[in-house]
């Protein structure tokens, strides 16, 4: 969930938070999710109420007085009890954590929080909150064969986010629901124009979590997994830089290779960290383990099914999910160290007929796995800075189990970034992420696969504006290399450099 101001409508006198005792937990699968929330349902109803006094420690700070310095908490904020229904202000700052990363900073921004849970929990509400992104620039890419066409373009993009997040608290346990009604900037009249074929409203969050504070919670629905791959305050998702130089099917017809090439996109460890977008009833479930202040795990699981009948456009048939994403994060507030790895298989929905009477389980399917890695030091309120690498594959077989070579493959990538305070409010950045991909495909008479590979990199100011409004320029580059498996076409190069401008308000 982005970091944004919370505004929550207190129901019920708030409640204590019992400090969190690690304990040991286990992965039962995702089917044993049922069971679990039910006997989860009825150790709740036997809780009983525990209220606490006022605390006496001071508040954090307002919105309007940003604190630059480390948040000592390791739980949600307790504030004076209010028997009767009040709106509350929670800002980003209050969000518990040693030291989530510079204020205003990519890290402190960083949309699943390191792993932590979101204090609205400290008691029942309903919270309110959102952002909205407007980008405007431009980018050119120069392709070096000479019968290629170069690119250039204006472009705007933005999207706008409204966020509702209901709690219920008793003791420390608590249930929470999310959901995140997304509009878009991009709008078209015209019926050959897909490119806004997502619609003009959309859904990011949707889902239920219910569990223990600073100790175990279970997650269900629609939802990202936690970070590993951190890229800083550049190529943020939905921009052009970070889709790079690409050659976004602008192939001359002396030059085209049997199996078109694209750039490939960065890996990090995000199969199965972004939300699914498969289709009709494929979702996430989750179990996070709060082991000490300083060690905690996730562990995803993702099932569903994209259809349940072919495509009539097609004929392709429908594919159902089951994989694991598993993560640590180490965090001493200064230092953090994030480890991740995931595995999703895709096979058929429907069986193979091969004759009359003989139907068989299907051979086809897609299996993806990776593992990454990252870490990240913050020296307050003046640096942050962080290094990745990660290693994914992909590998394809057919309805008769051969691999398909064109869309199997392995993809690396490795990069870092530095965020530095100028001065209050106005933060620097730099990024850099080189990727290369190997795919298992060869030409006729060829011994040499298809390889592309891509670095990019990024310079970025941004001033936070009145608490509130954040002003970011951003500068791209990205260089791109295709080799063919084809000898007869020559390796080729795109250079993509673009600028953009972002206006972004939370609240």
């Amino acid at each position: 969930m982005p970091s944004t101001t919370l505004f929550t409508l207190t129901l019920l006198p708030q409640v204590t938070v019992n400090r969190a005792m690690g304990f040991h937990l286990k992965w039962f699968g995702a089917f044993a999710g049922l069971p679990i929330l039910l006997a989860l349902g009825a150790a709740v109803q036997a809780a009983p109420d525990e209220k606490s006094p006022p605390a006496e420690s001071a508040l954090p700070p307002t919105e309007d007085e940003p604190s630059t310095g480390p948040v000592t908490t390791s739980g949600p904020s307790t504030a004076t009890q209010d028997t009767a229904p009040t709106i509350e202000h929670l800002g980003p700052q209050t969000f518990p954590g040693r030291l989530r990363g510079l204020h205003g900073g990519s890290l402190w921004l960083e949309p699943s929080f390191h792993g932590l849970q979101w204090p609205q929990n400290a008691h029942t509400g309903l919270g309110l909150s959102g952002q909205f992104w407007i980008d405007s620039g431009h980018e050119t890419i120069k392709r070096d064969l000479v019968d290629m066409p170069n690119s250039s373009m204006y472009f705007q993009q933005g999207r706008g986010l409204l966020r509702v997040t209901p709690a219920y608290v008793r003791g420390n346990f608590f249930v929470q629901g999310q959901a995140e009604l997304v509009g878009n900037l991009c709008q078209t009249a015209s019926a050959t124009n897909t490119v806004c074929s997502t619609g003009t409203f959309d859904t990011d969050d949707l889902w239920i979590r219910l569990g223990q504070w600073n100790r175990w919670d279970v997650k269900v629905g629609r939802f990202e997994g936690w970070e590993v791959y951190h890229l800083g305050m550049g190529m943020d998702l939905y921009s052009f830089e970070r889709l790079g130089a690409g050659m976004f099917k602008a192939v001359s017809a002396g030059h085209a290779p049997d199996q078109p090439l694209e750039v490939p996109s960065l890996y990090g460890v995000n199969y199965l960290h972004d939300r699914p977008t498969n289709g009709l009833a494929v979702g996430n479930a989750a179990l996070h383990a709060y082991v000490t202040d300083y060690l905690r795990f996730e562990l995803l699981a993702r099932l569903g099914a994209d259809n349940y009948q072919k495509s009539t456009a097609s004929g392709a048939n429908a594919a159902t999910y089951l994989g694991g994403r598993p993560t640590a994060i180490f965090d001493l507030g200064w230092f953090k160290l994030k480890i991740g790895g995931e595995y999703l298989k895709s096979t058929p929905v429907m069986q193979e007929v091969f004759a009359e009477g003989v139907k068989m389980d299907p051979l086809a399917g897609t299996v993806q796995k990776g593992i990454g890695a990252s870490v990240q030091f913050i020296i307050d309120p003046m640096v942050e800075l962080g290094l990745n690498a990660a290693i994914g594959s992909q590998n394809q077989t057919d309805t008769q189990g051969v691999e398909v070579r064109a869309n199997s493959y392995t993809t690396k990538s490795v990069g870092g970034f530095a965020n530095l305070r100028l001065a209050d409010q106005l933060l620097a950045g730099v990024g850099a992420n080189w990727t290369e991909q190997l795919d298992a495909y060869l030409a006729p008479g060829s011994n040499t696969n298809n390889y592309t590979s891509q670095l990019q990199g990024f310079a970025a100011v941004q001033y936070l504006l009145a608490g509130h409004l954040y002003v970011k320029a951003v500068l791209g580059y990205a260089h791109a290399t295709f080799q063919s498996s084809d000898a007869n076409i020559p390796v080729w190069g795109n250079t993509m450099l673009s600028g953009r401008i972002r206006l972004m308000y939370m609240y």
